[in-house]
């Protein structure tokens, strides 16, 4: 009887051993914690893939397309070279960034053929936004950039980054990610009435 007590006293601590270890040890995981970093970084890559999307589309909206309207001619850019310069950065920043996360499914998923064209194809897509973007930059730090060059290249962004997105829909559908649940708002704390 003394054995079993001690066998079950054990199996107790390394139980707990073990359920302790898994709590606070990152290379412990419990079985959905895949897919959730999976579904976390999917939404990473395309948060920064829609961020430099919006970027392309309010840069041509606020600064380029008034520009190019006749009436423009008359009034001073809305714009300073920097400025626009400092978004094209921006777009090329998020686009870096939606391009890791990007490669990190690549990695996990180099053996399913469908998945990896279908990431090739919106890599190609960043690829292209990359190059017009470089001729945005190249474009704003010109003396008299033509802000049609620059509309352009704003709208030629934009629409590989949609093509990209329309790929991006595909290929959740197609790992099963699923949308972010909406935060939750917390409970407000409940005050003990004075007495």
């Amino acid at each position: 009887m003394k054995s079993f007590k001690k066998t079950l006293l054990a199996l107790a601590i390394i139980s707990s051993s073990v359920t302790a270890r898994a709590q606070f040890d990152p290379t412990v995981r419990d079985a959905g914690s895949k897919m959730r970093d999976e579904a976390i970084t999917g939404h990473e890559y395309r948060a920064n893939q829609r961020y430099a999307q919006e970027k392309s589309q309010t840069l041509y909206h606020r600064y380029y397309y008034p520009q190019t309207q006749p009436q423009a001619q008359a009034h001073p850019p809305l714009v300073t070279q920097q400025r626009a310069k400092d978004l094209a950065g921006e777009i090329r920043k998020d686009l870096k960034t939606s391009d890791a996360a990007l490669a990190k499914l690549k990695a996990n998923h180099a053996k399913e053929p469908e998945v990896v064209k279908l990431i090739d194809s919106i890599e190609k897509h960043h690829a292209k936004a990359h190059e017009v973007c470089g001729m945005l930059e190249d474009e704003c730090i010109k003396e008299n950039s033509d802000h049609k060059v620059c509309a352009q290249c704003c709208t030629d962004m934009w629409h590989e980054l949609d093509a990209a997105k329309a790929d991006t829909d595909k290929l959740f559908k197609m790992l099963n990610i699923k949308e972010l649940e909406t935060p939750k708002k917390a409970e407000p704390k409940k005050t003990e009435a004075k007495k």
